[in-house]
């Protein structure tokens, strides 16, 4: 409890259009886990390194899913 744990990993574009993507960490949650950058852009073939840091609050087993929305820039 109260430690933190710190995560990079790569997120890539795959696709031949821009999009833009964001972590949208339900509520209950959002005191221990925090993504940088929440919000980006990627270009086509672009990739990018995200960092997770958790820092539970509790002492308890922890199964957590995030949601990661994306959407082309030309919507």
């Amino acid at each position: 409890m109260g430690v933190s744990s710190k995560q990079k990993f790569p997120l890539k574009n795959e696709s031949r259009i821009p999009v833009e993507y964001e972590w949208r960490v339900p509520e209950k949650y959002r005191n221990e886990i925090q993504f940088e950058p929440v919000r980006a852009i990627l270009m086509p073939n672009e990739a990018s390194q995200v960092m997770a840091v958790f820092t539970p609050l509790k002492r308890k087993e922890y199964q957590i899913t995030i949601p990661l929305f994306t959407k082309n820039l030309f919507d």
